[in-house]
C-alpha cells in the first residue's frame, strides 16, 4: 500500500485560512472606491440643467440647418420667370 493515500490530509492551512477570512473586515475584499466616477459626474446636482441646455441647444442648430438645407434647395430649384412674363406683371 502507498503510505500517503493513508496519511491524514493536513488541516492546518485550511483552519489558518478559515481564520484569517474569518477575521479580515469585508472592507479588505472589497477594492478601493476611485476618487470619482462617471456616475457622481453625471448625478451631480445641476447637471439636470447642462443636459437640458445641451440638449435646446443641438435642437436649435440642428432645426436651423435643416431650414437653411430645405431654403437653399428651394432657390436653388425654382424656375426662373420668362422676362416678359415678369414684366406683364409688374404693369
Amino acid at each position: 500500500m502507498n503510505p500517503v493515500i493513508l496519511r491524514s490530509p493536513k488541516k492546518f492551512l485550511h483552519a489558518f485560512a478559515a481564520a484569517v477570512l474569518a477575521w479580515a473586515s469585508p472592507g479588505h475584499c472589497t477594492p478601493a472606491r476611485s476618487t470619482w466616477s462617471w456616475a457622481d459626474v453625471w448625478s451631480a446636482p445641476g447637471m439636470d440643467l447642462v443636459l437640458l441646455w445641451l440638449t435646446a441647444i443641438f435642437w436649435v442648430v440642428t432645426h436651423a440647418w435643416t431650414l437653411l438645407v430645405v431654403w437653399a434647395e428651394a432657390r436653388a430649384t425654382r424656375a426662373e420667370e420668362p422676362v416678359g412674363e415678369a414684366e406683364e406683371e409688374s404693369a
